[in-house]
């Protein structure tokens, strides 16, 4: 099968998010400086992560998927400034701001912590459109995929802060409520603590209207690359 005819069977269904005023006015949020689609793994060399490229993506797995960046700060985009900037970083740095990345990194030895509820700390936001593929009980989201997703945002979120690749060495996740799909999910996450390569993030699972399906604990270790200018 050909690259064309393997992208022909993956379609985002953006509709499903644009049905919701909630998503609307999050993708229309002047803090939100970033926002990119999934991408097909044979779009861009060196870069796999197929099980939301390929085997989540599917009309009735994970239907639509989009990442947003908020960098905080007080940093906003302009009325004309373009948003959308094609694929979910994972190892190419083509975003804007490299240098306040690489003065993170470079002060990275000292210890740093981050506040979870200061509009100022940085946060990186997945909306999610979930078919009824991924269920684990009738109608019920599959935990592990609760925990995929929370995995995932808060690897996006290293990417965009420290622009950079990592792995995950620790996950814990706590079960608030079950998630009955299909449905539209807003999958958050903030770093909370930083050390040299080593990043401590918290993630939220929620519906976009203040209810809280599931949270999570991470800490990731960035790739010796990253870390280099350390």
């Amino acid at each position: 099968m050909s690259f064309a005819q393997a992208a022909s069977k993956h379609i985002e269904h953006l509709e499903d998010f644009t049905a919701h005023e909630w998503c609307n006015e999050l993708l229309s949020d002047p803090a939100v400086t970033h926002i990119s689609k999934r991408h097909m793994p044979e779009q861009r060399k060196g870069v796999s992560n197929t099980f939301f490229t390929r085997t989540l993506f599917t009309d009735e797995a994970i239907r639509a998927f989009l990442s947003l960046y908020k960098p905080g700060n007080g940093r906003r985009r302009e009325p004309e400034e373009e948003v959308f900037t094609g694929s979910a970083p994972l190892d190419e740095i083509q975003r804007p701001h490299t240098e306040e990345a690489e003065e993170r990194r470079q002060n990275a030895k000292e210890e740093k912590t981050y506040d979870i509820n200061d509009p100022d700390t940085a946060e990186a936001i997945i909306l999610v459109s979930v078919g009824s593929d991924v269920d684990g009980g009738v109608r019920r989201l599959h935990g592990g995929v609760t925990a995929t997703l929370l995995d995932q945002v808060m690897g996006t979120l290293i990417s965009y802060v420290y622009q950079h690749t990592c792995a995950t060495s620790d996950l814990n996740i706590k079960y608030k409520h079950a998630v009955n799909t299909p449905c539209v999910l807003l999958v958050r996450a903030k770093v909370v603590r930083e050390k040299g390569r080593w990043i401590e993030t918290r993630g939220w699972v929620e519906d976009g209207q203040g209810k809280v399906f599931a949270e999570g604990w991470g800490a990731f270790v960035m790739s010796k690359l990253a870390s280099s200018k350390i």
